[in-house]
């Protein structure tokens, strides 16, 4: 039946790190016997070695403190990113404070879409994600939002990150804002 054929796909990216592409599949043992018996699993040296030997390092020995360490520190600097966003009065509403995970949402001033305001904020130095990519399907309602990450910056370069996504956004309100009628 279906549950025969049901998998679960994860990786090490948001336990060890998130440039470390290591993940594992869960799934009946007939199903995993057919993704092991694939070609690119048995290369000679496995996919990803050096990762894979990486990765059972820190599952074996210091798991418990790595994960410990790396929540507490996404936890400080998502507290650093929402407070240097609540600094910038009218130009950014935190939707909800992260309790987990490495993004923040964020919704920009009335007249400012986000995905036309990237170039600009790219021209500041700044990247995001605009809200209207992470919902493909209902895109309009995110036009105003971006996704921002604060797993990859250090505690103190959020404020500096988010003055420059401000004065890009300043930047698009001088000009009377990109927002173009649909």
């Amino acid at each position: 039946g279906m549950w025969g054929r049901v998998l679960s796909v994860s990786s090490l990216t948001k336990i060890a790190a998130p440039g470390l592409r290591l993940g594992w599949v869960e799934a009946p043992p007939a199903l995993l016997r057919r993704i092991a018996s694939r070609g690119y699993l048995s290369s000679g040296g496995g996919v990803a070695p050096f990762v894979s030997e990486v990765a059972c390092e820190l599952l074996e020995a210091e798991q418990d403190e790595v994960v410990a360490g790396l929540a507490e520190t996404y936890r400080g600097s998502a507290r650093a990113l929402c407070a240097a966003l609540r600094a910038e009065p009218g130009l950014f509403r935190v939707e909800t404070e992260p309790l987990g995970g490495f993004f923040c949402w964020v919704r920009l001033p009335e007249g400012v879409d986000a995905t036309e305001l990237l170039p600009v904020a790219e021209r500041h130095g700044v990247l995001f994600l605009p809200g209207a990519r992470c919902a493909p399907g209902a895109a309009e309602p995110f036009r105003h939002h971006v996704r921002l990450c604060f797993a990859f910056e250090t505690e103190a370069a959020m404020g500096e990150g988010v003055r420059r996504l401000a004065a890009a956004v300043r930047e698009v309100q001088r000009r009377g804002g990109l927002l173009r009628a649909r």
